[in-house]
C-alpha cells in the first residue's frame, strides 16, 4: 500500500492523492460567474484550504479521494484539486488523528515533576498534594484518557497528547519560575502541583469527532474549569477517607484550599490569584496560551505574499512574517 501524502507537507511542484477528511466546503464564483468548490481538507498533519475549479458531490464532514497539485500564487503554494471523489471512511484512522509531537518526551517529563515534588515534601514533612495528584494519575481511568485527550480544540494543542502536553508545559514552566522567586518549600509544591492538575477537567471538555477536536456536551455546559475542580475536590475526598481509614496522618486542608484557589484562579475572571503560587500559575499559563495562540494565528495568515498578517482581533496587532 502506498504511504499517504500528508496534506501540510506538500509544497510547490508536487502532484499526489489519497484520502482527506472533508472539514468546510463553500461553493464560490469567479469574476466570471463560474462556480467553484473552496474546501479545507485534514489529516494528522492538519488542516489546508484547496480549491477544486467545478462542483462534485461533497459535503461538510465527508471523506474524499482526491487528486491534486500544488501550484505557486502569488509566491505562495496553493493546492488545487483536479479530481475529487467521495470516499468511504478509512478503517485505520492513523494517518487522520492529529497527534502531538514528542508525546514521550513529555510523558518522561511528568513523571520527572512528580518526583520533583515527592522530594520538596520530604522536606516539608507534608505529603497531602502529593498523594492528591498520585491518587488523580495513578487512576487508570483518568491517566489513559490524559495521555490521549487533546488540550482544547485549536490546532496547537487540538492533538492527540495535547491535553499531557500543555500540562506539562505548564508546571515545566512553574517549576522554573519558582527558582526565580522567594517562595518556600511548601509553596513550590502547592504550585507544582496545582500545575500538574489544572486541566484534569480536560478529559471531560475535549474529544475527537472523527478527527477533529470538539468541545464535549459536559465541555460545552459546564466549562473545563468546573469539569477540573470537580474531578479534584472528588479525589481529595478519597485522599481523606483513605488516610482515615489506615490511620495516618490527616490531610492538610490549608494546602489543599491553596491548591484549589491556584486553581480555580489561574484562568478565571470572577476569582483573582490572590497567593504567590496562583499568580505564577496563571502567569505561566496564560504567556502560553498567548504564545501557541499567536504562533497559530500567523501559520494560518490568508495574507499571502504580505510581510505583516492579517490583523489578530483578539492580540489586537498584526504580526511580522518577514
Amino acid at each position: 500500500m502506498a504511504e499517504h501524502a500528508l496534506i501540510q507537507h506538500q509544497d510547490i511542484g508536487d502532484a499526489f492523492s489519497g484520502t482527506y477528511y472533508v472539514e468546510n466546503v463553500f461553493i464560490r464564483q469567479t469574476v466570471q460567474g463560474k462556480d467553484y468548490l473552496e474546501l479545507t481538507l485534514r489529516d494528522r498533519s492538519g488542516s489546508r484550504h484547496a480549491k477544486f475549479w467545478g462542483l462534485a458531490r461533497i459535503e461538510k464532514g465527508d471523506w474524499a479521494f482526491i487528486a491534486a497539485t500544488v501550484e505557486e500564487y502569488h509566491n505562495e503554494p496553493s493546492l488545487i484539486v483536479k479530481n475529487i471523489e467521495k470516499a468511504d471512511e478509512p478503517d485505520d484512522m492513523e494517518n487522520y488523528m492529529p497527534v502531538y509531537d514528542d508525546s514521550e518526551k513529555y510523558a518522561e517529563r511528568l513523571d520527572e515533576i512528580r518526583d520533583v515534588i515527592k522530594e520538596l515534601e520530604a522536606k516539608t514533612g507534608d505529603s497531602t498534594a502529593g498523594t492528591l495528584v498520585e491518587e488523580v494519575y495513578s487512576n487508570i481511568n483518568f491517566f489513559d484518557p490524559f495521555m490521549a485527550a487533546p488540550g482544547g480544540i485549536t490546532p496547537h494543542y487540538g492533538r492527540r497528547g495535547g491535553l499531557l502536553a500543555n500540562t506539562v508545559r505548564v508546571a515545566d514552566g512553574c517549576l522554573k519560575m519558582s527558582e526565580l522567586y522567594p517562595l518556600t518549600d511548601e509553596e513550590k509544591v502547592i504550585l507544582l502541583t496545582s500545575a500538574l492538575l489544572c486541566r484534569a477537567g480536560g478529559i471531560d471538555a475535549f474529544e475527537f469527532q472523527d478527527c477533529i477536536p470538539v468541545d464535549t456536551k459536559s465541555g460545552t455546559l459546564l466549562g473545563m474549569n468546573n469539569l477540573t475542580m470537580t474531578r479534584v475536590s472528588n479525589a481529595y475526598k478519597r485522599v481523606v477517607r483513605g488516610l482515615k481509614k489506615n490511620g495516618g496522618e490527616p490531610a492538610n486542608q490549608e494546602v489543599f484550599i491553596r491548591m484549589l484557589h491556584a486553581i480555580s484562579s489561574f484562568d478565571c475572571d470572577d476569582v483573582m490569584p490572590a497567593t504567590k503560587e496562583a499568580l505564577i500559575l496563571g502567569g505561566v499559563y496564560n504567556n502560553d496560551l498567548e504564545i501557541v495562540e499567536a504562533i497559530g494565528f500567523m501559520e494560518a495568515d490568508v495574507n499571502e505574499g504580505d510581510e505583516f498578517t492579517a490583523y489578530d482581533p483578539s492580540m489586537r496587532r498584526r504580526y511580522y512574517t518577514g
